[in-house]
């Protein structure tokens, strides 16, 4: 009201009548006498029945001019009118937050199953082994190899590390068979609970209106768009630790109820992959002491929750039980540093080196990150750039507010997701938990971000209209950059690295096989040699892709390269580049005749179906090469000291002979086929000696050592016997005393093998 804001109000009073179709229509009049002189500016507000905005109207009033009562009402009419047109606009407007996290889902299936199979291009071990084993448990009547009864764990590389990924494959596997869409896309359902888990844990424990943001922003997450394609137990693991969060939150918030789901999800992702286990754990322990209070309050329902713990437990402590010792020998295969001989202080400090590498932004948003190539999306960091920094403004957020224990439910999934890699060294399957606090973190800020810029154009724009309109835009531009990112993966993902070999793609599987299949029914009388060398466990992948027997061998030509091995007339062996190679320099044979190729996705040779012939007189040139070979090579080299020794070694096919003395217990020698492996030591001066200490091969072994001192006339005999290990192992001859020694003889026999055979070194150390 300006100038003179004395008026008299006459009436003011509302009417409903109803119409026919049950929407109601309310008129509102206003009666008004203004004195001559007087200037009302009349503001209209029209909300919808949950309380936004849906209009703004102004008008202004002023005597003499009578009209402007009657515009006023016509005002007035128009306005109400427009609410009651509004209810199902507002209706409509107000599920727009529910609509858009459907959408994500909707989007979110779209990005995983179109061309499941075709990307990634590798088809691993670790997800062939999983219908496998389900096909195994059926045929053995749901029991495992040593005759348990629904065994807790399953082996997968000489380690009991399966467990629930392999029974989410029975029924698909009874249904459909063994098939890479099939196997995928059973893990890409189960992801699909991570995205709902975080946007139900921004809807309704944030109470956001942009919960669709945080969900959206997780499909988005290159290294979750990756590996949710996959059949790899991590992926199994995340999406149920998301769960996890999610009950959690929802029993702090007051609904007790939950509780109990959140235990059957913490034991999910527990049975689901090894890492998710210590994960799991420390969340929980945080989580414990976060809200020690509330849990106090709720005391019978923790005693029920944690009974119904100790019931989830039960099949891990039989497998303890019948098992005992396995949760060391895991570490062991992973060859963690904590069962290595460090001290308690050098672990410490790598534990805290590993677990701060994976809170590093660095890590997660380099574009260029390292790791195996079969992990990274070539031009895209871990996390998706773009929402960094949204991530940034949610953990301020979160921490200026960790007061509530909400907020504090997403620090701790933050502060325990790299736990689990830091135990054996960083790697981006381990890490994979990182993607949901991330994803929370995002959604936190986005929706802060969103609140914001509303509230800043609400002067001139509505700001409900600011913040749908908003809303849709950058859910479609999110969303189109999704698809981009699926065209990307499937056009240009196949040439994106050009390792394709052991170390890098792994490239074969359901195309490999595909190609033998067609070749055995050319060519029924073939016995196929396939290398094993392109992929881990292809043994495995093999029984994924064909019936047991399997109508082919797997085998290297390496043997027929080191010994004389008779080659029958239909014998054709599968071989890889390198193996060609080594095939056409030996010039061992007179005919390489290659049948078929198979090829890498960028157009090189990958695969050769060939048929060989030995050279005439072969086999006595394989006999003067074994003779030749077992004559021992001499150099010398420098000590870890700095003195020098003249050594003798049998011939090697890996490493250098000064690898074993140069203190590195992670370079690996090899023998090309001695075994024993011989190394003679000869010292220009006596030096004093209290034993040896030698990482070798995990095979059962033989280590022998013969001592010269000065002034005795016969050498002194050591040996030591070691068993069977999945990991290298420390072997200690100790001489009893200490000597003054001037050479050393030593010899390295896998007890296993016969000759020829690999032996592996890692290193010796004089002590």
């Amino acid at each position: 009201m300006d100038e003179d804001e004395s008026f008299e109000k006459s009436s003011s009073s509302p009417s409903v009548t109803p119409e026919p179709d049950g929407m109601q229509e309310s008129q509102l009049q206003i009666n008004l006498e203004l004195a001559p002189g007087t200037r009302l500016r009349v503001t209209l507000d029209s909300r919808a029945p949950d309380g936004s905005r849906l209009d703004q109207h102004t008008l202004l009033l002023e005597n003499p001019a009578p009209i402007q009562t009657t515009l006023l009402q016509e005002s007035v009419q128009l306005q109400v009118n427009h609410s009651r047109r509004g209810l199902s606009w507002a209706k409509f407007k107000s599920n727009v937050p529910l609509l858009l996290l459907a959408g994500v889902l909707v989007v979110y299936l779209i990005t995983r199953l179109t061309g499941l199979a075709q990307f990634p291009i590798f088809f691993f071990t670790d997800e062939a082994i999983q219908p496998v084993m389900a096909a195994d448990l059926i045929r053995d009547q749901f029991r495992g190899e040593t005759g348990e009864f629904l065994p807790t764990f399953f082996k997968n590389g000489g380690q009991y590390n399966l467990s629930l990924s392999v029974y989410l494959q029975v029924i698909p596997t009874l249904l459909f068979g063994k098939s890479v869409f099939v196997t995928r896309a059973v893990s890409v359902l189960i992801s699909m609970l991570a995205v709902l888990g975080v946007g139900l844990m921004l809807k309704n424990g944030f109470n956001s209106r942009a919960a669709w943001a945080g969900a959206l922003l997780l499909t988005l997450t290159p290294a979750w768009f990756l590996h949710s394609r996959t059949a790899f137990e991590t992926v199994l693991a995340v999406s149920f630790f998301a769960v996890f969060l999610y009950c959690y939150l929802m029993y702090r918030r007051g609904k007790t109820g939950y509780l109990y789901a959140s235990v059957a999800f913490a034991a999910l992702t527990f049975y689901s992959y090894s890492p998710g286990q210590i994960v799991i754990l420390v969340t929980s322990i945080l989580l414990l002491f976060s809200d020690l209070r509330y849990h106090w309050q709720q005391r019978k329902t923790i005693l029920r929750g944690l009974g119904l713990a100790l019931i989830l437990a039960i099949p891990y402590l039989r497998f303890q039980v019948n098992h005992p010792g396995e949760t060391l020998r895991h570490l062991q295969i992973l060859d963690s540093y904590w069962v290595q001989d460090y001290t308690t202080a050098e672990k410490i400090k790598l534990f805290a080196q590993y677990y701060l590498g994976g809170l590093n932004p660095g890590y997660w948003y380099d574009p260029t990150p390292d790791g195996l190539v079969r992990h990274i999306m070539k031009g895209y960091s871990y996390l998706w750039l773009p929402g960094l920094p949204f991530v940034l403004l949610g953990l301020v957020i979160s921490l200026m507010r960790i007061r509530k224990p909400d907020y504090r439910i997403v620090l701790a999934s933050l502060l325990a997701a790299p736990v689990g890699s830091a135990l054996a060294g960083l790697g981006i399957t381990r890490l994979l938990f990182m993607v949901v606090p991330a994803a929370l973190l995002g959604g936190i800020g986005f929706s802060t971000a969103l609140e914001w810029l509303s509230a800043r154009f609400h002067n001139r724009i509505p700001r409900e209209r600011v913040f749908l309109g908003t809303s849709l835009l950058i859910f479609a531009a999110m969303s189109a950059a999704g698809l981009a990112m699926l065209r990307d993966a499937l056009v240009n993902g196949p040439t994106w690295f050009d390792d394709y070999g052991l170390g890098g793609m792994q490239y074969g599987g359901e195309h490999l096989f595909s190609e033998i299949r067609e070749y055995l029914d050319q060519y029924p009388n073939a016995e196929i040699l396939l290398s094993p060398s392109w992929a881990n466990g292809s043994d495995v992948i093999a029984r994924f892709f064909f019936a047991d027997p399997l109508p082919f061998s797997l085998g290297s030509v390496e043997d027929h390269l080191q010994q004389y091995i008779p080659i029958g007339p239909n014998e054709v062996f599968v071989l890889l580049p390198e193996e060609m190679e080594l095939v056409k320099e030996s010039r061992k044979f007179q005919a390489v005749e290659t049948d078929h190729t198979v090829n890498y996705p960028n157009g090189q040779p990958g695969f050769y179906f060939t048929r060989l012939t030995y050279v005439d007189g072969a086999e006595a040139i394989f006999a003067a090469e074994r003779e030749k070979r077992r004559v021992l090579q001499e150099e010398t080299i420098s000590m870890p000291d700095g003195s020098t020794a003249r050594v003798a070694f049998s011939h090697l096919d890996m490493g250098s002979i000064d690898q074993a003395f140069d203190g590195d217990l992670y370079s690996l020698i090899r023998t090309y086929e001695a075994n024993p492996f011989k190394i003679n030591l000869s010292f220009a001066e006596a030096r004093s000696m209290k034993g040896l200490r030698l990482r070798i091969g995990g095979v059962p072994s033989r280590v022998t050592v013969l001592t010269y001192g000065e002034g005795e006339a016969l050498p002194r005999n050591f040996t030591v016997d070691s068993g069977e290990s999945p990991v290298p192992q420390t072997v200690d001859i100790d001489f009893m005393q200490e000597r003054q020694v001037t050479a050393l003889q030593i010899e390295i026999l896998n007890i296993r093998d016969l000759e020829p055979a690999h032996v592996h070194l890692w290193e010796i150390m004089l002590r």
